[in-house]
């Protein structure tokens, strides 16, 4: 497997929640491009992803069937919290992006929740991580779970390369929240 089609096998968890946030904020701006993929193109794509995660995380991180199972079954739940939480995420930052839009018309007190929202929900994403680290404790040693974690990092540098790319490439308009950081 070459070394791009392994970077791309790693990125489904994190490749699934990018997409999905791209989606959502397209329609959010207005954005009516077609879809690139049909939702059962999207289906097959992940789960080729998956299998090529599944054989990379097994080969570089030394995981057993057993904790493999045990880890996808781990990733699963966790990424079901992820997802919802990303949701909250999105839709109080798209609070926020209409309030600053207002001007001074803007709802200062939405403003305060949308941001105190937004902190709790940092606070949480975590407590998923912290949590979601007990339970790989229980199927991994430590060594695997830094290897692991690793890997993930890794794969984070990576999609965030590859979005940046793709839309210094002129492929994706970049949203950038009005230029102010946070607003995403």
């Amino acid at each position: 497997m070459t070394r791009m089609a392994r970077i791309a096998a790693m990125a489904l968890p994190l490749f699934v929640g990018v997409a999905r946030a791209q989606d959502v904020a397209g329609d959010a701006a207005g954005d009516r491009r077609p879809q690139a993929t049909a939702p059962a193109q999207r289906a097959q794509m992940e789960q080729r992803l998956r299998q090529g995660l599944w054989r990379i995380a097994k080969e570089r991180v030394g995981l057993t069937d057993a904790q493999m199972t045990k880890l996808t079954e781990v990733n699963h739940r966790f990424d079901a919290l992820r997802r919802t939480l990303n949701q909250d995420e999105r839709t109080q930052r798209q609070t926020l992006r209409t309030e600053i839009l207002a001007k001074d018309a803007a709802n200062q007190d939405r403003i305060a929740s949308a941001m105190d929202r937004l902190l709790q929900l940092q606070r949480q994403r975590l407590d998923i991580v912290a949590e979601e680290q007990k339970e790989f404790a229980t199927f991994m040693t430590p060594l695997q779970r830094a290897e692991y974690a690793a890997l993930q990092e890794q794969l984070r540098r990576r999609v965030d390369e590859l979005r940046r790319a793709r839309a210094d490439s002129g492929a994706v308009p970049r949203r950038r929240g009005m230029g102010r950081p946070g607003l995403r």
